[in-house]
């Protein structure tokens, strides 16, 4: 899958903004919130398949020829998924939909909101590495 940088700049904006509006659960509310959250996870599984031949070509070198640059980008992307796995499976865990009776609800809702926090952290990181990129992008092609 080989999308335009307009494209792709439109689907991280698109990644970030749900990401922090469902963050913001007093905004949403909790049924928002659950929708909003499997959507993002959704948008972000399209995201890294969108992007699966560039992870496939540096995890095959990298710990050897390779940029810095792209071992960078990589280990947050990695830390990135992990985090966005965590708060899906998680947030399930802790969702209306499954009504689960966990043992420990207010430790899955501990590690739910420490994912989130953590995995927001990412985000900000990220788009500081990208941020002349979402610039020259947004200038060239939204805003000519």
């Amino acid at each position: 899958m080989k999308h335009k940088p307009s494209t792709n700049w439109i689907i991280g904006a698109a990644l970030f903004g749900g990401f922090i509006l469902s963050i913001w659960l007093d905004l949403t509310g909790l049924a928002l919130h659950q929708w909003l959250g499997l959507a993002v996870g959704a948008l972000a599984v399209y995201h890294l398949a969108a992007h699966w031949r560039w992870v496939v070509a540096v995890s095959q070198r990298f710990f050897g020829r390779t940029s810095r640059q792209a071992r960078t980008f990589y280990l947050v992307d990695a830390g990135l998924a992990a985090g966005f796995a965590a708060i899906v499976v998680t947030g399930l865990a802790i969702s209306t939909w499954l009504d689960l009776a966990l043992a420990s609800y207010e430790g899955w809702r501990a590690v739910h909101i420490a994912a989130s926090t953590l995995t927001l952290a990412l985000v900000v990181v990220k788009i500081g590495l990208h941020g002349r990129w979402i610039v020259s992008t947004a200038r060239k092609h939204l805003l000519p």
